[in-house]
């Protein structure tokens, strides 16, 4: 092992553990990212907005999404690690879109059930790639 020092010269502890990460380098979804950059249908309404895509996309390849410890939501598959706070608010971002059907007003906590009837085995891998990836219509 090596020791690591901060800059204030106080020893570091780095822990080597499991993680989930989201591969935002992946061909074929990096692919798609650019040419929707690259598309009428993308406006940044700033050039410096769009060039720090770009730079981004160019240099991110894996984003470590879970930790094993503190507050926050469980991983589904994987409940002993938490999903990391800037990991967890992307998806969340991802989540109000749908959020609405599912819960509805004051029932944030799901008690009453979806106003519009979905059910958690409802929501297929079939169903988020028709709403996020504009797929098929799930059956």
């Amino acid at each position: 092992p090596q020791s690591a020092l901060s800059r204030s010269g106080d020893e570091c502890v780095v822990a080597s553990i499991d993680q989930w990460y989201l591969k935002y380098g992946e061909e074929s979804w990096r692919g798609q990212i650019e040419g929707h950059l690259q598309s009428s249908n993308f406006v940044s309404y700033n050039d410096r907005i769009k060039e720090s895509f770009e730079d981004a996309i160019g240099w991110l390849k894996e984003w470590a999404c879970s930790r094993s410890f503190g507050l926050g939501t469980q991983v589904p598959w994987d409940e002993q690690f938490v999903i990391e706070s800037l990991s967890d608010s992307t998806i969340y971002m991802a989540y109000y879109t749908v959020g609405h059907l599912l819960h509805g007003e004051e029932n944030l906590d799901g008690k009453k059930g979806s106003p519009e009837g979905i059910k958690a085995e409802d929501l297929t891998d079939e169903v988020w790639d028709f709403v996020f990836l504009n797929g098929p219509m799930p059956k």
